[in-house]
């Protein structure tokens, strides 16, 4: 331990405890308030701004007043007599955190921001998720309200054949509700305020360097202090991060409220045993545990998928509420708050896209109704003594002393079981007609045999192979099974002294059940890196947790053993460099040639979309004031249809049936307003069309049996025209 560290042990772990958690209680405090001003339509700046700076500066306040300097470590001490008669020698509990721990931590995160920054994608015509994010984010940052009017009135009433919706675009009612929760185009819509669509772009890159800052104050809680510069380091090196990190993905924001609900959550657990005295604020842990329920509910306002990451919160609860802890009833009743928003967003603004998803919504409903169920009766079982001595009976059996060996072995086969999947051709594949053509159109552009069933998805632990490696996965597995036997034990035999357990209990089940279920069914077109998205929630963070850990215990194990100092280091080393330098191969694609020498072709230098910010512009300049909008084709509506009706603010509509565009256009002039006409081809357009729209960018590669390297190129093109008054006669 550094001189420092002697003199001041808890100032750099408050520090570090500190930095690593301001980013979600940011998240929080945006969208506590943004989420009820939508609901009411009345979602602008200024109310914005008002509401958040003091519930900000509340709630840092509040968390931040006094925060654990050091947390417990999960590695034990060794047995052996020598190391009894020399207690000196057992690595200590809660091991100080220093401040080139802190520096570096910062750092990677910082790196990765500027990185990403540098890197960021221009995705505003529509192709996939990340341009319906931001599409959103614009129209809520100008109108404030959803769902989006359809303007029909702007069209002369409706016709038969024109709509309005289109890819991710529902019709309903008199409106147009688009796919996917608010949370994300919530937080987009701060860029859009601050400096427009240039602002927007950014917001991404940098929640995504905040998810790392997060994940590293999650790998040294757990872990640690010394070995969060590492696991944040692996994750910022991992090409899921970076994809997801670069577009407007709502994946880099769902991180940032769960590790970040995960590190309060600990320290509301520790800061008791943290110190020699009393608390200051004797109820600084229920604050800092109603922040963590609150942090991980807000996930489903973000991702609907955030329901399944955070269900193993629900029997942790249950055996904090059974163990009668002080963090219980905060923890719980915030954590309902939080999933409340993530349900009324859902149902009040998200619901097509729920009725979409039914078919593995529901199986999921019934699996949270049974876990919810199953812990109410176990707390209802255990409330009484009687029954309590029968649990603790049962509990010294011989048959329940191999349940820790059981649960390690079950981790164990977990792994195994995905490992060898592909061999028995085991696929859990989609019965979507839609899914599994496209699946199929994306066979035929790799060159591959076409099997209109496959879904690629008995591949799924080999997508996390690619992108962290053979030995992450291995020192990933490893740890995870270690820890839970060790949980399990301290469980069954109800002692926790320096209460690693219960930090590491609701991180350990997440990234157990993150990796099962996430596996066995991605859900996902299976197209890399696009299907990769799956894994940056909680599969790869949880993999890395799991093989930090066994790093760290590793290193442990070598200096109880006597070993040199130096001897652990490298082991230490040997280990970080294992889980850094494969995927690092990965994201670079680094080669040597004679001619070049070292230079890196990966996806991590490969920007996305580039020159959309300017054909968009281009776009709207070419549509004359008090116009109408209908577009001619599916593929233009898709791609277009938002980017008109938002950005170049003008109605918008599809026409499906040619041969009533005389009428719509007939309709059109009756209100006053200027019919125009947008397709992809000039050919479909009467009158002399004019192109508006020419632009070959790129777009993320399409690879089903290998990571991307490359980027693949698409052409853009859109041609106008105004119909003549003969068409309307």
């Amino acid at each position: 331990m550094t001189p420092a560290a002697e003199k001041d042990p808890g100032r750099a772990g408050w520090v570090f405890g500190a930095v690593t958690v301001i980013p979600a209680l940011l998240a929080v405090a945006w969208l506590l308030p943004a989420f009820p001003l939508l609901l009411g339509g009345r979602l602008t700046a200024q109310p914005m701004v008002f509401m958040f700076a003091p519930l900000a500066a509340a709630l840092c306040y509040f968390a931040l007043r006094q925060l654990p300097g050091a947390w417990p470590s999960f590695r034990e001490a060794s047995q052996t007599p020598e190391a009894t008669r020399k207690p000196t020698r057992k690595r200590a509990s809660k091991p100080a955190t220093q401040w080139w721990a802190l520096a570096a931590t910062v750092a990677v995160a910082i790196a990765f921001t500027v990185w990403q920054l540098a890197e960021r994608t221009e995705q505003i015509i529509y192709l996939r998720d990340p341009a319906t994010y931001l599409q959103v984010a614009y129209w809520i940052a100008h109108h404030g309200l959803l769902p989006i009017p359809d303007n029909a009135v702007a069209f002369g009433g409706p016709h038969p054949g024109l709509s309005f919706a289109s890819s991710n675009y529902y019709p309903r009612g008199t409106g147009i509700v688009p796919q996917f929760m608010t949370g994300a185009p919530l937080v987009l819509a701060a860029g859009f305020w601050l400096h427009g669509i240039s602002g927007a772009l950014l917001v991404t890159p940098v929640i995504g360097g905040c998810a790392v800052l997060s994940f590293g104050g999650l790998a040294g809680r757990l872990a640690g202090p010394g070995w969060a510069p590492a696991a944040a380091a692996v994750l910022a090196l991992s090409l899921p991060e970076q994809y997801t990190s670069r577009g407007s993905f709502s994946e880099p924001l769902a991180q940032v409220l769960l590790f970040g609900g995960l590190c309060l959550l600990a320290d509301s657990l520790v800061i008791g045993r943290n110190t020699g005295r009393k608390l200051d604020w004797p109820g600084q842990d229920k604050v800092l545990a109603a922040l963590a329920g609150l942090a991980l509910g807000l996930t489903i306002l973000v991702r609907i998928d955030g329901l399944s990451d955070i269900l193993p919160a629900v029997p942790f609860l249950g055996v904090l509420l059974a163990a009668r802890r002080r963090q219980a009833v905060p923890f719980g009743a915030a954590l309902v708050v939080g999933v409340g928003y993530g349900l009324a967003d859902g149902y009040l603004k998200s619901r097509p896209y729920l009725d979409l998803e039914a078919p593995s919504l529901r199986p999921l409903g019934y699996i949270v109704a049974i876990t919810v169920v199953a812990t109410a009766a176990g707390i209802a079982i255990t409330a009484s003594q009687k029954a309590r001595s029968t649990a603790r009976r049962l509990l010294e059996t011989r048959t329940a002393r191999y349940l820790p060996a059981v649960a390690a072995a079950l981790t164990a086969i977990i792994f195994i079981g995905f490992a060898v999947r592909p061999l028995v051709q085991t696929v859990a594949g989609e019965t979507n007609p839609t899914s599994i053509a496209y699946v199929a159109e994306l066979q035929k552009l790799a060159g591959l045999p076409v099997n209109g069933h496959r879904q690629y998805y008995e591949d799924s632990l080999y997508w996390v192979i690619w992108y962290l490696g053979v030995p992450a996965v291995l020192l990933g597995a490893f740890g995870l099974a270690v820890l839970a036997k060790r949980t399990t034990r301290a469980l069954l035999t109800w002692k926790d002294p320096t209460a690693a357990a219960r930090v590491w209990a609701l991180p350990l089940m997440m990234a157990i059940w993150a990796v099962v279920t996430v596996l066995y069914r991605p859900a996902v077109a299976p197209d890399q890196p696009w299907a990769s998205r799956r894994l940056v929630p909680f599969v790869l963070p949880g993999l890395i947790l799991g093989g930090i850990w066994a790093a760290a215990w590793l290193k442990g194990q070598a200096a109880q053993l006597g070993r040199t100092r130096a001897t652990a280091i490298l082991i230490a080393s040997c280990c970080a460099a294992s889980m850094l330098i494969p995927t690092a191969l990965t994201t670079l694609d680094i080669s040597v040639t004679k001619t070049n020498g070292v230079d890196a072709h990966g996806m991590a230098f490969r920007k996305i979309g580039t020159g959309e910010i300017t054909a968009v512009a281009k776009l709207c300049r070419s549509i004359p004031p008090g116009s109408s909008v209908v577009i001619l084709d599916q593929l233009t509506a898709d791609r277009f249809a938002q980017v008109v009706r938002g950005m170049c603010n003008t109605p918008t509509a599809i026409l499906s049936h040619p041969g009533a565009l005389s009428t719509v256009v007939q309709g059109i002039e009756k209100t006053g307003r200027r019919p125009v006409l947008l397709a992809e081809n000039k050919d479909e357009l009467p009158g002399t069309p004019k192109q508006v729209v020419d632009l070959l960018t790129t777009q993320e590669a399409h690879n089903l049996t290998a990571p991307p390297t490359r980027t693949w190129l698409i052409h853009y093109t859109v041609w106008m025209s105004t119909p003549s008054p003969a068409l309307s006669a």
